[in-house]
């Protein structure tokens, strides 16, 4: 099997590039891949820890939570197509004391709490340097950026208080 020449490389720049501005310190944890809703399901309703630490974020780029997708541009026959790629950013995160056999510890009312430092640093991290007019991976892609829907599960609805987020993320291919 011969590897990807855009795809990987691509996906692996956009994590690097999250992992060294988001740890250590935000996330407790990175990864491509994601943990299948069923299974988010059944650690919910069993009331399991998940099986790393948090607050943990996946790039994922399969079809679900809103990504999965490409789009493909041609701006005239002949010319080569340009491709936009449609990923998503799925982030977990608990209330303080879930996962333990107490459960969450009440200290905390609503995921929005816990989201949104979380998400402000993604989008942080998603944004060019100053100076700089996109984010292009060194040249890999056009640009990086985040747009369209976003979608929290907040801890407050699990009766475990484990949460996840959505941030979509758009990749644009020469």
């Amino acid at each position: 099997m011969a590897d990807s020449v855009t795809y990987e490389p691509v996906m692996n720049g956009i994590l690097a590039l999250l992992q060294a501005a988001l740890m250590p310190g935000t996330f407790r944890y990175m990864a491509r891949g994601i943990v299948l809703t069923e299974e988010l399901d059944q650690i919910i309703l069993q009331n399991m820890p998940l099986p790393f630490r948090q607050p943990a974020l996946f790039l994922f780029d399969g079809i679900g939570w809103g990504g999965g997708k490409t789009i493909y541009h041609r701006s005239g026959r002949g010319m080569p197509a340009k491709r936009t790629l449609l990923r998503t950013i799925v982030c977990y995160a608990q209330f303080p004391g879930a996962g333990t056999p107490g459960g969450p510890d009440g200290t905390v009312q609503s995921g929005g709490t816990i989201f949104a430092p979380l998400v402000e640093a993604v989008e942080a991290a998603l944004e060019p340097s100053p100076g700089e007019p996109a984010i292009t991976l060194g040249g890999l892609v056009s640009h990086v950026w985040i747009e369209g829907e976003s979608h929290w599960l907040t801890a407050e609805i699990f009766p475990n208080g484990q949460g996840v987020f959505t941030i979509p993320v758009n990749i644009v291919v020469p």
